[in-house]
């Protein structure tokens, strides 16, 4: 004798928030993205330095990233995906912790802290989502 067969019950309303949210972090991420000015830079070239003001927060839009703490948790790491760098900092008013330096040719888009700050402020959904980028940069650097 056969089992029966139970069909899961999906939760229709809750399916459709869930979309509808993932449209507006997607929509939201265009619009942030959109604004930000872009920037190349060559191998080996310094975004920033340990211990330097915090006044600009990059996207790696393309390319690979030298992360190093010097004498701090670990000493350096790779990064090579699409992240935000430096948010921590510009939401904090922190000096940067690291030091940062391409491996090769690199795209950014970068974004002046006080222009950051307003974007933060003027998307509803921007705080949540500036917070979770801080945290995939956590990730990612560790």
């Amino acid at each position: 004798m056969k089992a029966p067969y139970f069909r899961p019950r999906i939760n229709l309303k809750w399916l459709i928030d869930y979309i509808q949210m993932a449209d507006t972090i997607i929509d939201l991420e265009k619009k942030i993205l959109a604004s930000g000015i872009e920037m190349k830079y060559l191998s080996e070239e310094h975004i920033f330095r340990k211990g330097q003001k915090a006044e600009f927060v990059f996207f790696l839009k393309e390319g690979s990233l030298l992360i190093d703490w010097s004498l701090e948790k670990t000493k350096s790491k790779v990064i090579n995906l699409p992240c935000f760098i430096g948010i921590e900092e510009a939401m904090d008013g922190k000096n940067y912790s690291y030091s940062t330096q391409t491996l090769g040719n690199c795209r950014f888009l970068v974004f002046e802290k006080k222009f950051f700050l307003m974007l933060m402020n003027e998307f509803d959904a921007a705080m949540p989502y500036f917070l979770q980028k801080k945290e995939d940069f956590n990730i990612l650097s560790t």
